[in-house]
């Protein structure tokens, strides 16, 4: 199992981001979603959310165990990005 891509990473709450994971598999692509617990711009951990019924939930957590670091490190800049986005919509909305 290789991951391809996250698209569609976004705010689902407050330290709570989502993200659409295509990985490939068995010459496959299959669609997971990652919740990524954030604090601050870190990530504290990854869970599961649903994903392609081709690939079992077990082969997917286990992928995470073992790329979790990596995960973290790739995604990082992308948190940055929607902390600010979130920051800059607050700072308007209170203008």
């Amino acid at each position: 199992m290789r991951l391809l891509r996250i698209d569609n990473f976004r705010h689902i709450d407050r330290n709570k981001a989502g993200g659409d994971a295509y990985l490939e598999y068995n010459e496959q692509i299959v669609k997971a979603e990652f919740i990524f617990y954030l604090q601050g711009s870190d990530c504290l951990n990854i869970r599961l959310g649903r994903h392609d019924t081709v690939v079992s939930t077990l082969e997917l957590e286990e992928f995470l165990k073992e790329s979790r670091n990596e995960l973290r490190k790739q995604i990082k800049p992308d948190v940055e990005r929607i902390r600010k986005e979130r920051r800059e919509k607050i700072d308007s909305a209170q203008a």
